[in-house]
Order: C-alpha cells, then structure tokens, then sequence
C-alpha cells in the first residue's frame, strides 16, 4: 500500500496469475488484474469464465474493486513456449470477443520482444507480431472499439453498470482449491501418481502398476508426449492422461518447459487429490509435488542425472550396485533393490515372431537393432554422435547384415535417410514405420548397438550381445554389466572394428537372467513409504 500510494497507482497484478481474490481486499486498490478468463498452461488453470470486468465486494463492507481477466493468451505462452509463428490465435480470440461484445485485455512482455530484427534471442519473438495485432485491430474494428486503460474501465464498470457483486466466501472448499491440494484422505482410497516422461519408463512401470492394483493400491497414470512415449503406452493398454511435451535441447527453453509442464499436469493432479508420487526421473512431477506437498519416491538407475536444487524427492530407490556416496539423501530414506531395473519387466517377456515377417528380416541375416544417441538429454556427449556415424558406415555396406534402426524422434530419422540414403534404399538400414516391442525386436537380433542406458540394460537382461556408444559418465549400473561380461563398451572409433564381432548369436529358450526378485522389491519399497509415511 506504501508504493501504490508513492507511485499513485490504483491497481495490482500477481505474478505467474496467482491469485487469492479475497487476500486483495488488504490492498488500496480500484482494480486488479491477477486472472484471466480460461488458460489451461497456467498455475491456477479454471480461470475466471467470463470475457467482462467484474467487481470483488468485501464480505464484511461495502468496498471492492474490479476484478480485469486478461481474455487472449499471453505472449510468452504462445511465441516462446509453444513456439507459435503467427499471430492467428490472437486474431481468432479477438474476433469471438468482438461478436460478444466482451473485454480484449492482452498480457504483453516487452522483454521478450525483439525490436533490433538482428537474430531472435533463445526467450524472444519478433516484435512485429504485435505490430501486426494492433494494425489488424485499427483495420478490422475501426471506429468500433473503446481503446482504454485498466483504470479507465474499471471506474467505468463501477460507475455505470449494474451487476451484483460477487460475494467471495472462504468457504473450506475454496480454500482447498487455493491451496491446490487436499490434504484429507478421500473414502479411505490409496492413490499414487505415477508419471512417465519418458519412453523406457512404460514397460518399467507396467508390472509394477498391476502388482499395486492387484494390493489395492489405485493408480493416477500421466505420461509426456514424447520420445514415442504414449505410442508404447497405447501398445501396452495402459490408461493414461496425456499431459505435456519435450521441449527440444536448448538448456533454458528445456528447464522452461519441464516447469511448465508441472503446472499443466497440476489440474489433473488438484482433481485426483494422490496420496504419493512415483517417478523414474520426472523433473516436472518432482516440481509440481515439492509445490502441492505431496510426498515423492524418486526411482533412478543413473546416479550423473542432473536435478533441480528446489525440487528433491522424500525418498529415492536406487540398485544395489549404486554406492551410497552417489546418493544425496539419508539412509532412513533411500532403499536399494537388487539386480537391474529392467529386471523389473524382462521377466514378464514372451517372445512373438512375427516381428521379423513385419520387419521383412530372414534367418541368414545377421541382424543388428541400433539406437541413435539421445542428443537431447542433458548429459550428451558429442563424441556418440561420432561414434554412431562411425558405426553405421562400418555396419552399413557389410554382406548380409540388417541395421534395425529406432530413432528416437522423426528428425533422428529424416537424419539417417538424409545421410545415408544409398543404405535406406537398398534395405540395409530398416527404420520401423510404426512403434515396434523393442524387446521382441532385440530378441531376435544377434547383438544390440546403442547410444542410450536402457536399451543396453535391456539387451544385456535378455542376454543378447550389446555393445555402448554411450560416451556420458558412465553409471555404477553399465560398469557393473561390463565387467561382468555383459556389456562391451565401445569407447573409440578403433573399438568398433577390433571389439563388435559379426556373427549369429545363440538364443536360449528364455531369457539368460530371468527371476522377479527386482519387481517384488520396488514394490516392497513403496508400499513400505506408502503405509508408514503417506
């Protein structure tokens, strides 16, 4: 109050929209602007309903104010998260609003506007896109509309139009609602939400979803589309709500988008009310339980992945083979499993043949499955990326082999068409038109080549040869696996002609390591948080 009254102003605006509508009675105020009438990207995402100014009267006097949603999207939101190239949106918006006769109120950021023209920065979009929205007003509504200020319309609205106020009521109800999470228990339900952000984490998970429900556990199932994700989830039959995306390789827009997707997981999350959370590495799920207070059980197998520093689980399950001086938390809160986490599923695998008929692969040749790098993630090292194109060149031309090729987006894919077409065409690299059971497709390859962790985990579960162009830190897990004979590290250009042998593996009748020692442990762990903690 000390500043509006220094500065002469009259109104209010929350950052990120987060409002508490009755809060505001506390300030000397005409109007605020901390609303918006519906946007599903943020915090608080009900919104207001309503395209109109509306007035706020204080429960116990005759005072308020006018409450202004702001009723197009924000500039942010649309250019810079959503990467939008035109101003449509805005336009169609606008057009609607016009017809209802309702308020356009536009939440701008000067400081994420290029006026130089020289070179968009990594959090920036031209400003000629809000040129063009305020010549498209000036033209297509000339003479018709009422360009104001905040604190023009709202003494307007007060002075010249009758509505009745809107009683804000702090009833039990609404305060939940503000708070974003009930902490009461609901019928007496055992909730967890598990989130999938990331692709290897569906076949992960799905054992471990049917042992809880088979506990009586229920499970609230979210997944990010990406990486083929929900394409797995959908050929496994899992339920879920598809929540969020990936936000490509530049660090800043990354760490944007994983903060993002916490707040649009966060209407689901409000509305199912879990009772814990559950993840193999979620950032976004982390985020948004460390904001709702909703105890969190971090599953990792990989001890170099980088965290957020305001977004740490209560509790973390690691394999064995993880020292304890790679773990941040205290002993009381970390429990440990045997074996590998694809352990967890390898078990549960019976293979299908017709996966070769699908793929057009016969029995002389020696078939490869390779895994481009994920040169997305956050701890890529270049070098893969050398290695891969090394090995796709030594690979590509040899007698009778097939490159079982699975990207890992569609720009991985047009990539390898692009640079080696001549191998594309005459079928030596085979790139899969639809999501295929990686595991059903290792089976029946006679080694495994990839830039990735669990790809290779999961080829050395099913005991098939496989070799690592990974070249990140290597973990405690893929070290264990390589002096235990079941993981060649390929670590030089050199390595791929002196240590990958080219020849016909032997297939056993089922997997080589095959018990569920690892899946009853996990699980053993989260119940044992879930009845003494939650």
């Amino acid at each position: 109050n000390q500043y509006l009254k220094e500065w002469q102003a009259v109104g209010f605006g929350s950052p990120s929209m987060h409002n508490n509508l009755e809060w505001l009675h506390e300030l000397n105020i005409e109007y605020d602007s901390s609303t918006f009438d519906s946007d599903p990207f943020e915090p608080q995402s009900e919104g207001m309903q309503t395209i109109f100014p509306f007035r706020v009267s204080d429960n116990s006097t005759n005072n308020g104010y006018v409450e202004l949603p702001y009723t197009l999207p924000q500039d942010f939101t649309l250019f810079v998260l959503m990467q939008e190239k035109n101003i449509d949106i805005w336009k169609k918006k606008l057009d609607w609003i016009a017809e209802h006769g309702g308020m356009v109120l536009i939440n701008t950021h000067p400081d994420y506007m290029d006026f130089e023209e020289n070179g968009l920065g990594i959090e920036e979009y031209p400003a000629e896109y809000y040129k063009k929205f305020l010549r498209y007003i000036k033209s297509q509504y000339k003479d018709v509309y009422w360009h104001v200020l905040p604190r023009e319309i709202s003494y307007f609205w007060s002075k010249n139009i009758v509505r009745k106020p809107i009683k804000m009521r702090m009833t039990r109800e609404k305060e939940i609602e503000l708070k974003g999470y009930d902490k009461r228990k609901t019928s007496g339900k055992k909730r967890i939400w598990i989130d999938m952000d990331n692709s290897p984490h569906v076949p992960f998970f799905k054992p471990i979803i049917e042992e809880l429900n088979n506990r009586g556990y229920q499970v609230m199932l979210t997944t990010r589309d990406c990486f083929q994700t929900c394409g797995l989830a959908d050929l496994l039959n899992l339920s879920y709500k598809r929540i969020g995306k990936h936000y490509g390789k530049n660090k800043i827009i990354k760490v944007a988008g994983l903060v993002f997707r916490a707040f649009q997981l966060m209407p689901a999350v409000r509305r199912e009310k879990p009772d814990l959370a559950l993840s193999h590495g979620s950032r976004s799920q982390l985020i948004l339980a460390a904001m709702l207070g909703i105890p969190s059980i971090l599953i990792f197998d990989y001890e170099h992945a980088t965290m957020f520093p305001f977004a740490h689980p209560k509790w973390v399950i690691v394999p064995e083979v993880i020292s304890d001086n790679a773990i941040k938390l205290s002993g009381d809160r970390t429990f440990k499993y045997p074996g590998i986490k694809e352990d967890v599923y390898v078990p549960n695998f019976r293979p299908d043949s017709t996966v070769k008929n699908k793929l057009g692969l016969n029995e002389e040749d020696i078939i490869i499955t390779i895994r481009p790098p994920a040169t997305e993630a956050h701890y890529h090292n270049p070098q893969s990326e050398v290695l891969f194109k090394a090995t796709i060149d030594f690979l590509g031309n040899k007698e009778n082999t097939r490159l079982v090729l699975l990207p890992r987006n569609e720009k991985q894919a047009d990539k390898v068409r692009e640079m080696w077409p001549e191998f594309c065409s005459i079928g030596n690299i085979i790139i899969p038109e639809h999501v295929v059971d990686g595991l059903n497709l290792m089976w029946y390859s006679d080694m495994v080549i990839s830039g990735g962790g669990t790809m290779n985990r999961e080829a050395a579960a099913l005991g098939v040869p496989v070799y690592s162009i990974f070249r990140g830190s290597i973990g405690a897990v893929d070290r264990y696996l390589a002096e235990n004979g079941r993981l060649t590290l390929i670590e030089s250009v050199e390595d791929i002609k002196t240590k990958i042998v080219l020849e016909h593996s032997h297939r056993t009748a089922k997997p080589k390591y095959s018990n569920n020692a690892t899946l009853q442990s996990i699980v053993a762990s989260i119940i044992s948080v879930f009845e003494k903690y939650s």
